[in-house]
């Protein structure tokens, strides 16, 4: 478990900690549609790794590049006085370390009491493999895209596979027989987020120490800020099997109009799993200052996609059959930082309270789960559950 690490003046900040936990991995095995009355199926596949809170011998295979032990950390507040000129000088420099540069920016207002936030970017070398993502930016969407055999598959898009009815019999597990369109899925994470912990008294004492004049609207209690302090990257896996009814639907033209109305089904399966990622690592927008309580973040990413070969529960199980998967990475960066009130005095928070606000950030795995089982359901209760999605 963490301690804290330091005790400020009442009127600025009262605790301050780090933590740096190994996210979890969740997955999806796949989601089918059925040519009969059979319900689609969202079937949890057991998790790569789980979860850990005990120390570990450093490791480099994160996004941060960065040796890690899960726990508590060191935190140094200021530099030394014999360093103080020298951390002043190197103020705003940017440093490079792994595939990131990092550097600190004064900001124009502080924000939440908080005067410098750190930066993160891809470093040049890595700058063209990654896309900045967010509000500011064209949303983040998905294609899918049919290939012959032997021809090349866009990077940027699903990889559709078409498979004739005869060979989805052989291939398919015995409970997908019945289906015409699988969205293969599946969340994805192995990384590390270090993430800084501070607690702040609502509402804030003046620079003095004493209680802020005026009449405070909302409820007195406790702001706990998560700063992110290195990227952590999330990722989703996704393919898309369509069967083609040779035998059911003889003419040619029909049986063209039938895959593409399945392959744009799935598609928009594959479109809301995307939306439902982004938005549980966001976090939930329910700020209430009246009554103290709620959540808000400051959420930057960046995003990139790769084409992998991967095996899916239902395909060919026994024989460990590789289907080509896109695979998309969400990259969350500083100056991300998740906030949460609570309607209690910060003397009495506990390292339970930030632990558990900790597990709703870095450990999303029930999250992802419940989220993208909503939007699927939400989805059909729309488009249906066999044709291809009309209108928004």
């Amino acid at each position: 478990m963490p301690r804290f690490l330091r005790t400020m003046p009442p009127s600025r900040l009262h605790l301050l900690i780090v933590l740096a936990t190994l996210v979890s991995a969740t997955a999806f095995s796949e989601h089918a549609r059925g040519d009969g009355d059979d319900s689609p199926t969202t079937q949890p596949a057991p998790d790569k790794k789980k979860a850990r809170n005990t120390p570990a011998r450093p490791r480099n295979d994160n996004a941060a590049g960065l040796p890690w032990r899960p726990g508590q950390k060191p935190v140094q507040l200021w530099p030394p006085a014999e360093r103080r000129e020298e951390a002043v000088a190197s103020a705003g420099k940017a440093i490079s370390m792994g595939q990131w540069t990092y550097r600190s920016e004064r900001s124009a207002t502080a924000v939440d009491g908080v005067p410098w936030r750190l930066i993160v970017t891809p470093s040049a070398e890595f700058a063209s493999k990654w896309r900045k993502g967010g509000s500011d930016q064209p949303a983040l969407s998905v294609q899918a895209a049919r290939a012959g055999i032997g021809e090349t598959r866009d990077e940027a898009t699903i990889p559709v596979i078409e498979m004739p009815e005869i060979v989805w019999k052989q291939r398919m597990a015995a409970d997908l027989q019945n289906v015409v369109g699988i969205h293969f899925h599946e969340f994805v994470s192995n990384d590390v987020a270090r993430i800084l912990y501070t607690i702040h008294k609502v509402p804030a004492d003046e620079p003095d120490g004493s209680p802020v004049n005026g009449t405070y609207e909302g409820q007195a209690g406790t702001r706990i800020e998560a700063t992110l302090m290195t990227p952590v990257i999330w990722s989703l896996d996704q393919s898309i099997v369509v069967r083609i009814d040779n035998e059911r639907t003889p003419s040619k033209e029909e049986r063209e109009q039938q895959t593409q109305f399945r392959i744009a089904h799935e598609l928009g399966h594959a479109g809301v799993s995307l939306d439902a990622m982004l938005d549980v690592i966001a976090g939930p927008q329910t700020w209430d200052v009246k009554y103290c309580k709620g959540r808000r973040s400051v959420f930057e990413y960046y995003w990139k996609r790769e084409l992998v070969g991967r095996e899916w529960d239902g395909y060919r199980a026994s024989s460990g059959a590789k289907i080509a998967t896109l695979r998309t990475s969400i990259a969350v960066v500083p100056p991300t930082r998740w906030s949460m009130l609570l309607p209690i005095p910060p003397q009495r928070v506990t390292q339970k309270h930030l632990q558990q606000f900790n597990d709703l950030i870095a450990l999303i795995g029930p999250q992802l789960v419940a989220a993208d089982k909503a939007v699927q359901e939400k989805f059909h209760a729309h488009h249906g559950e066999f044709d291809a999605p009309v209108g928004p």
